[in-house]
């Protein structure tokens, strides 16, 4: 796949606090918006929903949520739709809107404006599921890369 098939997502992470990781996310190289995940843990060690994904590659795609009752992108990297990065299992793991820590639940948040270490405000995920949504409708591939500052 050449490398305009593909819609490049990148989240450098920043900050780390024993309950939060702020980062920021580029688009095919452009700054999109800030990001607010729960913490990164030691290798191997995980919280069922307070545990930030390894920084690793992934796929995005927008699939519906039981959850929510919409569709919104799905961070995955196996055929069943669910995380193995590592040996470390995740499932369900998705960019959703949310102002604080609290909101997290092992997803990623995406907003305008990074307020605190523990709250962004503006979320940016209708943007971000347009964004996947004309790249898919486009045959793209959607790609994730979390990387640790």
């Amino acid at each position: 796949m050449k490398a305009h098939d593909i819609l490049h997502l990148r989240i450098i992470r920043e900050e780390f606090t024993s309950q939060t990781t702020v980062g920021k996310m580029y688009i095919d190289g452009h700054f999109f918006g800030y990001t607010l995940e729960d913490t990164v843990r030691a290798f191997g060690i995980k919280v069922k929903g307070h545990t930030a994904l390894p920084a690793y590659q992934y796929q995005v795609k927008l699939t519906f949520s039981p959850k929510y009752e919409r569709m919104m992108p799905l961070i995955f990297n196996q055929n069943d739709e669910s995380v193995n990065a590592m040996g470390i299992k995740f499932k369900g793991i998705r960019f959703h809107g949310g102002n604080r820590h609290s909101d997290t639940e092992g997803c990623i948040l995406v907003a305008k404006h990074r307020v605190t270490n523990q709250i962004i405000q503006g979320s940016l995920e209708k943007e971000l599921s347009l964004k996947i949504a004309e790249a898919e409708k486009q045959g793209k591939q959607i790609a994730l890369e979390i990387i640790n500052g």
